[in-house]
């Protein structure tokens, strides 16, 4: 038992290293194309093209209610005679709800846009809207393949569809002929590409559906809207953040989300970890998910903490050769921001364990807590201090939310004691071998002596 304890814990620091890279990858090559949109097109015209993205999110988010977490949580605890069941109800599911997420963001964006756009454009902007019906599919896909501990493909697809967007994009910029058209266009294409592997992943499924069953379609909905709350939340007090920001200036915005993009690539180490660990919290027993919670809370914490010190030391030279010279006001609240990764990163920890063993209402209430905070404070923080008092509120809600999730994990899991969350020397170690492993250097392993002989 200890052996596969063992292999079991290797293989999923192993996958979490892959995710973390491709996370760090996708961050990455975001921040490059922001840059390449930034040169290629005019304000306004990126203006356009942000806002019809911005509300393509936007409604996505207020309609996703959980599909990729509540594919995990089923598909983790379903029997195997009843997965080709579970399959068509989750499919049926995700499918309506990317129909009706298409149809919304045509309403809405429509409305927005009117007369900004040219036909051809207005045309790709349709086809783009389009496309937004294979969101929620792709989440549910995804979920099966995490759900089966198949990451690869997740993490290829997460990595190649932003690069391949911004390879296109860099090579209509160095023709001159980059445009909101070519944008939307390209980008309508690669999202239902990126739909095809998924597809042939569970093509054993679609070949021979099950039925619809409305006991799992009501297990699974009911699942996932104890936790729509949260997901409302985050969407508006996202939008709220950049109200109270662009009260200010257009440049006050700006400057905010260089800070943000600045420090988004600290969030791969806490996100890898959260994406990981989760389909395994679901499959562990109860008796055990205390532990291993703890384990990976300080090998988290030990190792965002040493990114964040690594990246603060850096920023300041780092943002001004990035983004201009004119970015450098983005440098201090970038530096405020490094916290979030740490807090919230833990508290997306805490909640997927909560996740596992069916408690989901932490999510709204968390979530609550940590936007009601956010632009509760930044009602007075902003005023006096800018966007570093932006920033400042920022770190104010990531952390209330994080307290929300201790208390919570403590009543309904078990006590997390402080001695369980200080980084032992063998996390140390661990956490060494692993960084080893990642740059490529075997790590020496020492063998007893009597195995040896």
């Amino acid at each position: 038992m200890r052996v596969l304890n063992g292999l079991r814990e290797s293989s999923l620091l192993a996958r979490t290293a892959q995710t973390f890279a491709s996370l760090f990858g996708v961050m990455g090559i975001s921040v490059f194309s922001a840059i390449i949109l930034s040169r290629g097109l005019t304000p306004d015209d990126r203006g356009l093209y942000l806002g019809i993205t911005m509300w393509n999110g936007f409604v996505l988010g207020l309609c996703d209610v959980g599909i990729y977490i509540a594919t995990v949580y089923m598909w983790g605890k379903s029997q195997d005679g009843e997965k080709k069941d579970l399959f068509a109800t989750l499919l049926t599911w995700s499918g309506g709800t990317g129909l009706v997420v298409a149809v919304l963001v045509t309403l809405i964006t429509e409305w927005t846009v009117k007369g900004h756009l040219t036909d051809r454009e207005s045309w790709a902007a349709y086809l783009f809207y389009a496309s937004t019906f294979t969101g929620p599919i792709t989440s549910m896909l995804s979920g099966v393949l995490a759900a089966q501990q198949r990451f690869t493909l997740i993490n290829v697809i997460r990595v190649g569809l932003p690069l391949t967007l911004t390879v296109l994009w860099l090579f209509y910029y160095s023709f001159g002929t980059l445009s909101i058209y070519l944008c939307l266009l390209t980008a309508t294409i690669v999202a239902f590409s990126a739909t095809l592997p998924y597809l042939w992943q569970s093509r054993a499924y679609l070949r021979n559906l099950g039925r619809f069953r409305k006991d799992l379609f009501k297990a699974s909905v009911w699942y996932s809207f104890k936790a729509y709350g949260g997901a409302v939340m985050n969407v508006l007090g996202g939008s709220g953040t950049q109200i109270f920001l662009f009260s200010l200036t257009p440049a006050a915005l700006a400057f905010y989300q260089t800070a943000a993009s600045a420090t988004g690539v600290l969030w791969a180490i806490p996100r890898a970890v959260g994406m990981t660990s989760f389909p395994n919290m679901v499959q562990e027993e109860r008796s055990l998910l205390h532990e291993k919670v703890c384990k990976m809370f300080r090998l988290t914490a030990l190792s965002t903490v040493i990114g964040a010190v690594l990246l603060g030391l850096a920023e300041p030279m780092l943002i001004p050769v990035l983004f201009g010279n004119p970015y450098g006001a983005a440098i201090i609240p970038a530096l405020i921001l490094l916290p979030n990764a740490l807090f919230g990163g833990l508290s997306d920890m805490l909640g997927n364990a909560l996740n596992s063993v069916g408690r989901t209402l932490h999510n709204t209430v968390a979530s609550a807590v940590l936007v009601g905070v956010t632009l509760g404070s930044m009602a007075f923080t902003i005023q006096a201090w800018g966007i570093n008092g932006a920033a400042f509120s920022s770190v104010m809600g990531f952390l209330a939310g994080f307290i929300v999730r201790i208390i919570w994990y403590a009543k309904s899991i078990q006590r997390i004691l402080i001695p369980d969350l200080i980084p032992k020397q063998a996390d140390v170690r661990e956490l060494y071998g692993l960084g080893l492993r990642f740059a490529g250097k075997p790590k020496k392993v020492r063998l007893d002596a009597n195995r040896a002989n």
